[in-house]
């Protein structure tokens, strides 16, 4: 195998994996910040980008298979080749679910959510499930085992913020304070924030195999 064209390709596939990341993190942002200010234009602007995030994630898969045709490569190289689909798969739901919190601010367009929003076990994960997506892009480019595992493990902390959303949604319903209308987007967007947690740590388990050829609970 020519192993200096087998780099430069794997090299140009991971500049298109970076484009996809930029074009996923700005909608995953933009999605919360269109919610949060009812701003029904930047929603549409999430929900228009999914075409281009779609036509990367094709884009990654087709030269992939042409990389592998091409230069047969075996063992880790191969497995570094074939993850990359994986990786730009799980990038693209990232983009899918950015696009269903998007859609929120028209479903709810006559509903004021900053105080979903603004609830510190959602803006929590929000804030973690962002540093996950960008960490575990770095840790793929540093192909940094440690990183993956730190960044899988934060995974846990999602998860029981939204184990709290929802104990905190039953007891809103009883809360006169507390508009009952609230409560199922509340729910919802931690279900969708958890959702995209768990496709960063699925980033992280694609690092791990790339370098071990294990699945992390079997590499821990």
């Amino acid at each position: 195998m020519d192993y200096t064209h087998f780099d430069n390709e794997m090299t140009r596939l991971t500049s298109e994996i970076s484009k996809l990341l930029t074009s996923v993190l700005r909608s995953f942002e933009n999605s919360i910040k269109a919610l949060e200010d009812k701003n029904i234009e930047l929603a549409d602007k999430v929900l228009k980008a999914d075409d281009q995030i779609d036509d990367l994630n094709r884009q990654i898969e087709e030269s992939v298979y042409q990389i592998v045709a091409r230069f047969r490569p075996l063992a880790k190289d191969l497995r570094y080749a074939v993850t990359m689909i994986k990786f730009a798969n799980n990038l693209e739901r990232i983009g899918d679910l950015s696009c269903n919190i998007a859609e929120k601010t028209k479903t709810y367009a006559d509903v004021d959510l900053k105080d979903v929003i603004n609830t510190k076990e959602i803006k929590k994960m929000f804030g973690i499930s962002l540093e996950m997506i960008k960490d575990s892009f770095k840790a793929f480019g540093e192909r940094n085992i440690e990183e993956a595992v730190r960044i899988w493990k934060r995974d846990d902390e999602v998860d029981s913020l939204e184990d709290i959303v929802r104990e905190k949604a039953v007891k809103k319903l009883n809360d006169a304070d507390f508009s009952k209308v609230l409560v199922i987007p509340y729910i919802l967007l931690a279900r969708d924030i958890e959702r995209i947690a768990d496709h960063a740590t699925n980033l992280c388990e694609e690092i791990v195999y790339i370098e071990t050829g294990k699945e992390i609970e079997d590499y821990l």
